[in-house]
């Protein structure tokens, strides 16, 4: 198979830094994966790509900027700090709560083969150490959200950041987490993180996802959960700005009585390209899942939908949803949907869906009838659209961060 000379270059160099910062033998340029094309099915709508003649550096501990931000604009929390990838302990929080355990993912254990290997999770595997390991001890109730703040910062050259988040949650433990990422760097920038949860038995966790890109930034989101019996996942990703942008969500769903839900919200303005792959496998009996993800896109924007549900053949009495639906406003703009199901099991109920389509006249008309304008008229519906996703977020302070940058990207987006 042909390759991407440019891209082999860039793997190459990539793995000699990896090798000179950490120490790291184990990967090696000739063994390694490529990065996935258009010839990759999982691939085909959003091959990873990157600027020509452009260098990139991996950061390692000591190397970074400051970061631009201030912990008011998050209210209560726990907040944990990455520049350039690695986790920053002198800009975090100091004082945790009882339970509440902070330590480093080379001793932790806790790492969960991907559904899907590839150079992205090869990468960041040998940069292990610059992440965060958390471990939530059983029956711990941690009211506060735990917000993950990702800071890629002003550098001369192109930037390659891996973040490294591993997470165990105990039994009949109930946390929420966040994760914002911001991007402080004109030059070109590529962020390759891998997050890691497992959810003990009856064990509850929420996890917020707030994405906004800019044009000089690529990302690629690897996300992988476990769940034991009676535990429940709730997962919201809220994606907007430009640049590219991949999510990859696993959830194994490994005891019985377990619940998993996903909610993503995408507005797709300029030329973002943004695809959200999900893969929920349902392995016991007794289990739900429920996934919704909508998106509104303008300009040259284009979205992308690859979601699966396996049921295995001991997973009877599964109920799994599964519904992408989209709005383009833009007849430059794009989207391509692709729901599956996979079921061994004969006791099921299952179900998915898509659709695709421009914002309906009929209400826009009633409403203009009413005296309002046009572009008045589309953004109160596009906001009654989007407003099921983010009801989801439960808490007060980070539904409004995310709703006020929401409702500014509607407004540039009405206006065209």
């Amino acid at each position: 198979m042909k390759t991407n000379p440019a891209l082999e270059e860039l793997k190459s160099s990539l793995i000699s830094q990896i090798q000179h910062l950490s120490g790291n033998a184990d990967i090696q340029p000739e063994t390694a994966l490529s990065f996935p094309g258009v010839k990759n099915e999982e691939w085909k709508y959003s091959p990873f790509q990157i600027p020509k003649d452009t260098s990139f550096v991996i950061q390692n501990e000591g190397t970074h900027g400051s970061g631009q931000f201030s912990s008011e604009e998050f209210g209560e929390c726990i907040l944990l700090v990455f520049i350039n990838g690695a986790f920053q302990p002198n800009l975090s929080e100091k004082t945790f709560p009882s339970g509440f355990r902070v330590g480093s993912p080379e001793k932790s254990g806790n790492s969960i083969p991907a559904f899907e290997n590839t150079l992205f999770s090869q990468l960041n595997d040998a940069t292990r150490h610059q992440g965060i390991y958390i471990d939530v001890a059983p029956k711990t109730v941690i009211e506060k959200p735990v917000i993950f703040l990702h800071l890629q910062t002003a550098q001369a050259t192109g930037l390659w950041s891996q973040p490294r988040v591993e997470i165990n949650v105990g039994e009949r433990a109930e946390i929420s987490f966040a994760e914002i990422w911001r991007n402080e760097n004109a030059q070109p920038t590529v962020v390759n993180s891998i997050t890691e949860i497992k959810v003990g038995k009856s064990a509850f966790v929420k996890w917020l996802n707030f994405e906004k890109g800019t044009a000089s930034l690529s990302q690629v989101h690897q996300t992988r959960v476990e769940t034991e019996e009676k535990a429940v996942f709730q997962h919201v990703v809220v994606a907007m700005g430009e640049g590219y942008l991949r999510n990859n969500l696993e959830i194994k769903i490994n005891g019985s009585q377990g619940d998993a839900h996903m909610y993503g919200l995408t507005l797709g303005n300029h030329k973002l390209l943004v695809d959200h792959h999900t893969f929920i496998n349902h392995k016991p009996e007794n289990t739900t899942s429920n996934q919704l993800y909508k998106g509104v896109f303008g300009g040259k924007s284009t979205g992308v939908f690859n979601g699966k549900i396996l049921v295995d053949q001991e997973a009877q009495k599964t109920n799994a949803y599964q519904s992408s639906k989209n709005i383009l406003l833009s007849p430059d703009a794009k989207v391509f949907a692709k729901p599956q199901l996979e079921i061994f099991a004969d006791d099921v109920k299952c179900s998915h869906g898509a659709t695709i389509g421009q914002l309906d006249e009929e209400p826009v008309f009633y409403l203009r009838s009413r005296g309002l304008d046009l572009a008045t008229a589309r953004m109160l519906l596009v906001q009654a659209f989007a407003s099921e996703i983010l009801m989801k977020i439960d808490n007060k302070n980070l539904r409004e961060l995310v709703e006020s940058e929401v409702l500014a990207e509607m407004d540039r987006m009405i206006a065209g």
